[in-house]
């Protein structure tokens, strides 16, 4: 049974209820809005800016493609080469290409991640990426290994989501 602490208390929040006039599925429902707020607007974050789709930059220098899928898998095209894919292949060895990306990090932290299946070397371009819009990102690459810290003092390029 239930003690008599709840069932005074359930009828003092009835009763509460009953004088603001707000049924009780409302208040649970507030009530569940405000405790999970925090985890929806982590996860907010991330299905409004999905880095998952392919991307299109172009330049006077040409174009290239960023295609970043659901499994963490990657591709890069560009006019004259294609990297990561199936069968990825460099000097006659076999690589895959991976990115992961950290949506809570200020700029958004992305590493694609080169790995040569035989030996399991990996080489790692860190990256930073600014979502314009969910539709629009800028994306700049480090260079030895560095992480660049801001998009003012780095060269990026601009990608605009075709898929």
């Amino acid at each position: 049974g239930k003690s008599a602490a709840h069932k005074t208390a359930t009828i003092l929040i009835q009763n509460r209820c009953m004088q603001f006039k707000l049924p009780m599925k409302k208040l649970i429902l507030i009530l569940l809005v405000i405790a999970f707020q925090t985890s929806f607007s982590q996860n907010e974050n991330k299905s409004e800016f999905e880095i998952v789709g392919k991307w299109k930059s172009e330049d006077e220098t040409g174009f290239g493609y960023f295609t970043f899928n659901q499994d963490g898998s990657t591709i890069i095209e560009t006019e004259d080469r294609i990297l990561g894919g199936e069968n990825f292949e460099q000097n006659g060895m076999k690589f895959t290409l991976e990115f992961e990306i950290v949506y809570e990090k200020k700029p958004i932290e992305l590493d694609l991640t080169f790995t040569e299946l035989k030996s399991g070397r990996k080489l790692i371009w860190p990256c930073i990426v600014k979502f314009n819009n969910k539709n629009e990102i800028l994306l700049a690459r480090g260079s030895d290994g560095k992480r660049p810290d801001n998009f003012i003092t780095s060269d990026y390029a601009i990608f605009k989501r075709i898929e």
